[in-house]
């Protein structure tokens, strides 16, 4: 014990010991607390629904009838002995998972606290460090919502802490085969923690196979670049309704195929030998050509496609708005790799005899690192496939689904190109809580733009005034920002996180939430903290400057825990709420006005599910239910599955019932009997009444 003490420093035991005393008095509050101050979303108790399902033998179900798999594995293997506990008490796991929430928010505050603190300076790793841990939004949005977020956010900060790790190593000695393996076991539990993140575990095999070498920097951001570039076409083509309707689809399609196409094509014309390998208008000319061959083949092959029956239509020009935003992109990118390049490590081997020379060692390395992050996601699918008819989680196909339809009530998919980018000030702002300064900058440009009509004007004139500050710091301090960006992951990251959105934006897909945006919060993070340090570093060489700046960061790491101390207290009520206290009023009424062993359905219905007592709630959305029953609401055969299946009550708003996705098929099969809070309690006839 006293060894496991040591490793830990005077602040990290600080940090620990302030996130659980607040957390442990949060997990002391009223009853009536946890599902109306704390864990208040609906999708948390979707796992804790099945969780203690599970738990009690009834399998993998949320209902009881319907098998799923609407959830992210390794959050719910999470979840399932803490919710074990419900048998005996239903807030009893809600007071445990706190205080595991607590812990691993904890640990990745130490960690990023030690990453930034050996790459940066301790000063700026204090303030990181409890910016994380006690910043409002980010705890409200990661930790608060019962989500597999602080899962998520700790597999991702420990990926980049051992990468970094790495990084030194593969320097000093040689890699072994279980080292790669190793990391690509912490990749797929970075991916299972949130699927989405699949892609950031695929572009880590990118940086670790190819390292030593200019292509594990350029080819991570080459495939964002391509995959911006085929679909930012066809939406210039089309616009963004008709997109999201018609063509995303195919969109994805071209962009696969791209990528498929130009990526070999790049490298044999050149465009990944070091940047200082040959001249300027050398690289210009071997990317023109690579692109414009490219541009031929992919054009051709998907027309080809298309005739033969496997493409989807497709606007054609597309092809040739994307060579040349591909040429646009991919150019600058080349500049800004020239300008960081060290020229005394030129390597001018041709792309011919490199291959020749490596293609060995990148294949056996590749397939280590792959065979076990693509051996675990094949068994996965694998399994979800015989257990549960699909090979994924039914709950990311139906919002996929949403988003192809034009006037859905539910959240719609990207419909300009700030949301496209993740920019906006609404739910797809990935900028969040960084955002804050964009505000405050637009609030100083206020007597410059002056007008409510130009608040847009000023935040984006504010955004693009700090990514413009943050470039000239970045590339004037080259040697040491290639060696910071290198060594944090900061390229895998960006190029994951990227890729992560864009599985959102570009894909028509309807309900993205804030909660989904974990990798780009800590990329953010390490992202300001790494500026903040550039422009504090002359202060850094001045020992009393030195200890002021730590001073200062531990000063505003106290104030920023008060107020969430302050927060959480006054949320969390201890004695101020009847013990006797209804959980939900909602709750109440269904069990007043249904009898026991009824089974309703709701859209929705999480929260409902995990409190009510002697009552069934079933899943209308599909988020939660089973694959057969996605089939049967799209086939408009929803209410006659359901009903074979024991439910005769419903309890929703029929209007929205009316709308896309439902498309009115369960209005001829319902009679109300009573209302509450905006819904009806409704009557599920076996036979439509017209």
């Amino acid at each position: 014990m006293i060894n496991f003490l040591k490793r830990f420093n005077l602040f990290e035991v600080l940090l620990v010991a302030v996130i659980l005393f607040i957390h442990l008095y949060a997990a002391q509050a009223d009853a009536y607390t946890f599902p109306n101050m704390w864990f208040k979303r609906d999708d948390a108790y979707y796992y804790f629904k099945v969780a203690q399902n599970i738990s009690e033998g009834h399998g993998s179900t949320f209902d009881g009838i319907n098998p799923t798999n609407g959830y992210h594995p390794l959050w719910l293997a999470v979840c399932i002995p803490i919710f074990a506990l419900a048998r005996f008490d239903v807030i009893l796991p809600l007071r445990v998972l706190v205080m595991v929430i607590a812990a691993m928010q904890a640990w990745t505050a130490v960690l990023l606290y030690r990453l930034i603190k050996k790459h940066l300076s301790q000063a700026v790793a204090i303030l990181a460090a409890s910016f994380w841990a006690f910043e409002n939004y980010t705890h409200a949005t990661v930790y608060e919502l019962g989500l597999e977020t602080p899962l998520a956010a700790l597999s991702v900060v420990f990926l980049l802490y051992k990468l970094s790790q790495f990084e030194l190593e593969w320097r000093a000695r040689d890699i072994a085969k279980r080292d790669l393996a190793w990391l690509g076991f912490l990749a797929a539990i970075v991916m299972f923690s949130r699927l989405d993140l699949v892609f950031l575990a695929v572009i880590v095999g990118i940086w670790l196979v190819f390292r030593g070498n200019p292509i594990r920097h350029l080819l991570p951001l080459d495939i964002v670049l391509i995959f911006i570039s085929m679909t930012s076409s066809v939406i210039l083509r089309t616009g963004f309704e008709s997109y999201n309707t018609l063509y995303a689809g195919s969109a994805i399609e071209a962009a696969i195929l791209a990528l498929l196409v130009k990526i070999p094509l790049l490298y044999f014309f050149g465009a990944y030998q070091h940047p200082r390998a040959r001249s300027l208008w050398a690289q210009f000319r071997g990317l023109f050509l690579a692109l414009s061959a490219s541009a031929v083949l992919v054009a051709g092959i998907y027309i080809l496609l298309v005739q033969i029956g496997i493409g989807k239509n497709f606007p054609r020009s597309a092809f040739l708005l994307d060579f040349g935003i591909s040429l646009a992109l991919l150019f600058p990118l080349r500049l800004a790799a020239s300008w960081f390049a060290d020229p005394s490590r030129v390597n001018a081997e041709s792309p011919l005899a490199q291959f020749k020379s490596q293609w060995k060692k990148w294949l056996s390395e590749g397939l280590v690192f792959y065979g076990v992050l693509g051996g675990l996601l094949v068994f996965y699918m694998l399994f979800n496939q015989f257990a549960f008819g699909t090979s994924s989680p039914v709950s990311g196909q139906i919002k996929r689904w949403w988003g192809g339809m034009a006037s859905v009530i539910y959240e719609s998919p990207a419909s300009s190109w700030t949301s496209y980018f993740g920019i906006d000030s609404e739910i797809s702002d990935v900028s969040k809580p960084f955002s804050e300064l964009f505000w405050w900058g637009a609030d100083a440009l206020r007597p410059i733009f002056p007008g409510a009509d130009k608040q847009d004007e000023r935040y984006y004139a504010a955004m693009f005034a700090v990514l413009l500050t943050g470039t000239v710091l970045i590339f004037a301090a080259k040697k040491r920002s290639l060696r910071v960006i290198t060594n944090m992951g900061f390229i895998p990251l960006a190029a994951g996180g990227a890729i992560h959105l864009l599985s959102y934006t570009a894909t028509a897909y309807g309900g993205a939430k804030a909660w989904y945006w974990v990798s780009q919060m800590v990329l953010l993070t390490l992202t300001f903290s790494f500026l903040l340090d550039l422009i504090l570093k002359p202060l850094q060489k001045i020992k009393v400057a030195r200890i002021s700046l730590e001073i200062a960061a531990l000063l505003i790491g106290v104030l920023l825990a008060q107020r969430l101390n302050q927060f959480i207290q006054y949320a969390m009520r201890h004695d101020y709420f009847a013990p006797d206290r209804a959980y939900m009023e909602v709750v109440e009424y269904l069990e007043e006005n249904t009898p026991p062993g009824s089974v309703v359905g709701m859209t929705g219905g999480g929260n409902v599910g995990y409190f009510i007592k002697d009552r069934t709630i079933v899943n209308m959305d599909g988020l939660i239910n089973s694959y057969d029953y996605f089939q049967a609401l799209q086939n408009g055969d929803a209410p006659t599955y359901l009903y074979n299946q024991g439910m005769t009550i419903v309890f929703a708003n029929p209007r929205l019932l009316v709308l896309p996705p439902y498309f009115g098929q369960f209005a001829p099969y319902f009679e109300r009997y009573s209302s509450y809070g905006g819904k009806d309690l409704l009557y599920l006839l076996e036979e439509p009444k017209y």
